[in-house]
């Protein structure tokens, strides 16, 4: 009987068209931030594949970003959307947590408590 991997929160494999199309890229040369042709053609890449990713979720390109993973984009998440409210509305300062969170979700939340004013909720679990 085959395996059934049921940890998809820590890794899970890429689909045979993102190995491809991730392999092809690893064999390029070239620095996005560069001005060089190299360079150039890098940032070609990344702008294409962030216009792509975009128009099929429906978002502008701009609202795509892409991070090293899950936890730089926990940390983006929870802070980007805590200044953003907070500047909304100056009283919004409150968090509510699940009780069960992973550190990537716990430490930007304790950042926010210890160094910006924020409070923080932890709605725990149950049976």
């Amino acid at each position: 009987m085959p395996a059934v991997y049921l940890d998809h929160a820590a890794t899970t494999a890429l689909l045979p068209a993102a190995r491809t199309a991730l392999l092809e890229q690893l064999e390029q040369l070239g620095n996005p931030s560069a001005i060089n042709s190299a360079g150039r053609a890098a940032r070609r890449v990344v702008e294409e594949s962030r216009e792509r990713i975009a128009a099929a979720l429906g978002a502008l390109p701009s609202e795509v970003i892409f991070t090293s993973g899950g936890t730089e984009s926990d940390n983006l998440a929870i802070k980007g959307t805590y200044a953003a409210r907070l500047a909304a509305d100056p009283a919004r300062r409150r968090l509510v947590v699940g009780g069960a969170e992973h550190h990537a979700i716990l430490d930007p939340v304790e950042f926010l408590v210890e160094t910006q004013g924020a409070s923080a909720s932890f709605a725990e679990p149950d049976a």
